[in-house]
This record gives C-alpha cells, sequence and structure tokens, in this order.
C-alpha cells in the first residue's frame, strides 16, 4: 500500500551572501532588479526536514522592513505594522 506523498518546492531563487549561488540578497530583493522582492518558499536555500511553513513565514517577515523603505523611497503612502483588533466591548 502507498502512502501519501506530498512535495514542497524550495530553493528556485535562494537567499544568499554569495551571488554566484543566490538569487536575492538578505533583504529578500532579487539581485539587479531593485524593488522585486521574493518571499515564498522559493527563497529558502535549501532543503528542509519539517514542514517550511513557519520558516517561510519567519523570512517573510524579515524582508518587511526593506520593501516598506523601497515603498517610501517610491512615495507610496505604505502604514508598517498590523492594524489594531477592534476592542472588545
Amino acid at each position: 500500500m502507498a502512502g501519501t506523498v506530498t512535495a514542497r518546492p524550495i530553493g528556485s531563487v535562494r537567499i544568499g551572501d554569495d551571488p554566484a549561488g543566490s538569487a536575492l540578497g538578505d533583504s529578500h530583493e532579487l539581485r539587479r532588479h531593485r524593488g522585486l522582492f521574493v518571499t515564498d518558499g522559493s527563497a529558502v536555500p535549501a532543503s528542509l526536514t519539517v514542514n517550511p511553513s513557519l520558516t517561510i513565514a519567519a523570512l517573510a517577515e524579515r524582508a518587511v522592513p526593506a520593501i516598506v523603505s523601497r515603498a517610501r523611497e517610491a512615495a507610496a503612502d505604505v502604514t508598517y505594522g498590523a492594524p489594531l483588533p477592534p476592542s472588545a466591548t
């Protein structure tokens, strides 16, 4: 009997220090393409032995300050931070 098989393709646009082996810098911005950020599983540099969901979420969170900075440089009206929940009364 065959079990369930899943695939999590990652690493196609990996993040890293070496431009020869990675497409993204440490801010998740695509090298030589200012303002284009990759924050999904393709940025994960290597296969993980666990579900990558939390790693992907953490990497995306890490990229937010650079994304906000680029948006502000482009004169976009950006509010940084999650909205507060409505007060429970």
